[in-house]
């Protein structure tokens, strides 16, 4: 009996230990006695903010992440990387309903980025369900810039409206949540418009497309929305059953977006802004598989008519949750792009 108790000690004083030390990496020390021990499952870790929150939570000494892959078995770039540092990796589609189980065996948080796929917000109802039953304790979920505002501008976007009926179903459940609405990600010039064609020939210019009509357009640091999803997921007591919205600093152009990555990667990149019905046509040919054509390209021109609208240059569309959540101001572009050891390979590849 003593050597039980003994070791029950023992392993209390390394959570203690674990404890003091994820507080001291993410600056909670403050908060010791409220942080998150228990088994966190984070969805898309293949992702800019799957892997980036994936990646804090380990830098951090957290003893418990779980990261779920389609084809574990086939360990990529982002899955050796996370597995090295201590990731739990299971089989997790978000096609395959029979996978939701025991990916979520004794989770207690889920980190969720709902998958690109198509009909994607037709998976999230049974997943969280899954939650539900699996006894999930705290859900987090990224969304889109004021998907669940109704009458606003962006509802006239398909995929916002998407992530409010998910959004409206997450607040509607049993489980605590966060949702984390973030406006345009600053990568998505690199993995959304990914110019293989450029290949390794650097004098080959890279040319973006989009039809923002010369708007300047609110971009948010993928850096920035792992660094309040990590916060929040440690320490949740202030956070459950909020929605928080999370804005870069201050809107820029799409010519000065591909001007940043010039100057960083060192390479010619241009913005060419097209009128909707050229852009169209141009998304639809750089298509390779036919299936995939009606709905990303309903998706991209909905985003790029909202931000020909010029919504997102008024003053009042900037959030200031970033800073109160993280103490410092949102990231720069300049400074996105300087971070890049903390980039996927999907975003690196301008850089190499």
């Amino acid at each position: 009996m003593n050597e039980i108790v003994k070791d029950v000690q023992v392993a209390t004083l390394k959570v203690g230990e674990a404890c003091d030390y994820v507080c001291d990496k993410i600056g909670l020390k403050e908060h010791h006695d409220e942080l998150v021990t228990g088994r966190i499952f984070v969805t898309g870790a293949q992702g800019v903010l799957g892997y980036r929150v994936a990646q804090r939570l380990l830098n951090s000494g957290h003893p418990s992440t779980r990261i779920g892959y389609r084809h574990p078995e086939d360990l990529s770039y982002f899955a050796n990387e996370l597995s090295s540092k201590g990731a739990e990796v299971v089989h997790f589609d978000w096609k395959d309903k029979t996978t939701y189980a025991a990916s979520l065996d004794a989770v207690k948080i889920v980190f969720c980025v709902t998958p690109y796929i198509e009909n994607w917000a037709q998976t999230f109802p049974a997943f969280l369900r899954a939650c539900e039953k699996a006894g999930v304790e705290y859900f987090v979920k990224v969304s889109f810039y004021h998907a669940r505002n109704e009458n606003d501008i962006y509802q006239k976007a398909n995929f916002v409206r998407l992530h409010a009926a998910c959004d409206d179903l997450l607040s509607m459940s049993s489980i605590p949540y966060t949702i984390l609405s973030a406006s345009h990600l600053m990568s998505n010039s690199l993995v959304m418009h990914h110019a293989e064609d450029a290949g390794k020939d650097k004098e080959k210019p890279i040319v973006l497309y989009g039809a923002s009509e010369g708007k300047n357009i609110n971009y948010v640091s993928p850096n920035d929305i792992a660094e309040v999803a990590t916060r929040v997921i440690m320490y949740s007591k202030p956070h459950v059953r909020k929605e928080y919205t999370l804005t870069g600093l201050q809107p820029i152009s799409d010519d000065d977006l591909a001007c940043a990555l010039a100057k960083h990667s060192k390479r010619p990149v241009f913005y060419e802004d097209l009128p909707i019905n050229m852009l169209v046509k141009k998304e639809e040919d750089g298509f390779t598989s036919v299936d995939d054509v009606d709905w990303k390209v309903r998706d991209f021109i909905g985003l790029e008519k909202l931000k020909a609208t010029g919504f997102e240059e008024d003053i009042g569309f900037i959030s200031h949750d970033i800073e109160k959540i993280c103490k410092r101001k949102p990231e720069t572009v300049d400074q996105y792009l300087e971070a890049t050891e903390s980039m996927t390979p999907l975003e690196k590849w301008i850089f190499e």
